[in-house]
């Protein structure tokens, strides 16, 4: 295990959202449910004592206060069910070891494939930390470093988004290493243009280690579906308010709230993050997939039994191909098209709301 890779599953596991060691299960469940606690308590803490600076329509708070129990609800599921399954992980680490010895017959090929991945976990990793030390930097400054405040709205806002940061972030270096994977299968098929010898047998034994990836992936989607559910609509609300504040900041010429503006906008990266890198991690493999395709169709069909295999080989793509999460949200960035009409109808709605409550007051 790389140095990058052992220290991203420290900070999951101290954040309780990374499956534990079969050692120390109990004791971790035990700091889980702290920290869950701790979560909670805060979030319900600021719910309740939360006061605005400014008037704020209800409709506004509505959408600012969707972002609380979200984030409750997703440290949940992160923490006490989808990295809970001991047995789960350790089936899929062995099955991925298993596949790694089938697809990598080539021994040179495997320390490549980990600098590419380790390059991957180093730079996520640190931006990770980075970015939580700039959000926690800012926080403590809009509280003008007030050390028990800003204890309470730490624990409140950075600890449930580093919790689910780093939930997502083991989601999106599995489906990194898939696509990995694929990307070998492919050149492994490319081969057999070069060298047909035994083709039909290279190419049951390609299209049986696809069927696995297949599964794999799969396996993780009705796992994480229903956070992934959560995570869209929750980082969609939050990035169009966040939106709709902004412009709201710079119509009242709010020059001097420079600590609000970086808030905001550390705030519309984390979201907009959210939504781009787990799409942009399933985008990956409909891409490799689509080389696969590709290369399957370059395929000579010389007699009728190779014909038969690789017609096989596309039916079986085709009947696994990308699933849509919650029957309606395709995993790829084509799926920003979706995002972004939906932003621009609830930033527009927010505006409206904003105007009209005006005009009502004398002010438009």
């Amino acid at each position: 295990m790389s140095t990058w890779l052992y220290l991203l599953f420290l900070c999951a596991r101290c954040l309780g959202v990374s499956p534990p060691n079969k050692q120390v299960k109990y004791p971790h469940l035990v700091w889980s449910l702290l920290l869950l606690i701790c979560v909670w308590f805060f979030t319900l803490h600021r719910l309740i004592t939360m006061r605005f600076y400014k008037q704020v329509l209800t409709i506004q708070k509505l959408f600012y206060f969707a972002e609380y129990p979200a984030n409750m609800l997703l440290t949940a599921l992160f923490s006490l069910r989808i990295y809970r399954s001991e047995n789960f992980y350790k089936r899929l680490s062995l099955q991925l070891e298993r596949l790694k010895a089938q697809i990598f017959v080539n021994a040179d090929a495997i320390p490549q494939l980990y600098r590419g991945l380790r390059k991957q976990i180093m730079i996520l990793f640190c931006l990770m930390l980075v970015f939580h030390s700039i959000c926690a930097l800012v926080d403590s400054a809009w509280l003008n470093f007030d050390p028990k405040l800003s204890f309470a709205s730490n624990c409140a806002h950075q600890l449930p988004c580093a919790m689910i940061n780093f939930g997502l972030l083991q989601y999106i270096l599995i489906h990194r290493l898939l696509c990995l994977f694929y990307a070998e299968l492919n050149r492994r098929l490319a081969e057999l243009q070069q060298r047909p010898d035994a083709i039909e047998l290279k190419l049951e034994e390609l299209r049986l280690i696809s069927v696995e990836l297949d599964g794999i992936q799969a396996k993780l989607l009705d796992r994480f579906e229903f956070a992934l559910i959560v995570n869209f609509t929750n980082s969609l609300l939050s990035f169009s308010y966040e939106t709709f504040n902004t412009f709201r900041l710079l119509e009242l010429a709010q020059l001097s709230d420079w600590v609000l503006y970086c808030y905001r906008s550390l705030w519309l990266l984390q979201h907009g993050s959210r939504i781009w890198l787990v799409l942009r991690a399933n985008e990956r493999i409909i891409e490799q997939k689509c080389q696969l395709r590709l290369l399957l169709n370059q395929l000579d069909a010389s007699d009728a039994r190779l014909e038969r295999s690789i017609n096989s080989f596309l039916l079986q793509l085709q009947s696994n191909h990308n699933q849509p999460l919650a029957l309606c949200i395709e995993l790829d960035t084509l799926a920003l098209g979706g995002f972004i009409n939906a932003l621009l109808a609830i930033v527009i709605f927010l505006v409206q709301i904003d105007l009209g409550n005006k005009s009502l007051k004398g002010f438009v």
